[in-house]
């Protein structure tokens, strides 16, 4: 399977998407067991922390849809090209 320059543009920034997203979603985990620990010790009151663990578990869940680089979509576009080519050469 070949792909053009574009394409590969495409996974090149796709790749980057990913690495950033599993970055953030480490930064997040460790900011949210900081928070577990300051509860824990008494310096933050549960409820003022409560909101913001909802809000960084639905950021790390929508994560890799926001920023800059292709959507998931694209690359499935690309795929599916790369698919329907290979299959009518057999």
């Amino acid at each position: 399977m070949e792909f053009s320059d574009k394409e590969l543009a495409v996974i090149a920034s796709a790749k980057k998407k990913v690495k950033t997203a599993t970055f953030l979603r480490i930064v997040l985990v460790i900011a949210m067991l900081s928070g577990i620990g300051l509860m824990f010790t008494g310096v933050v009151v549960a409820e003022q922390i409560v909101y913001l663990a909802v809000a960084a578990i639905v950021l790390a869940t929508v994560l890799p849809q926001f920023g800059t680089g292709p959507r998931y979509e694209e690359l499935l576009k690309i795929l599916e090209s790369k698919a329907n080519a290979q299959r009518s050469k057999t």
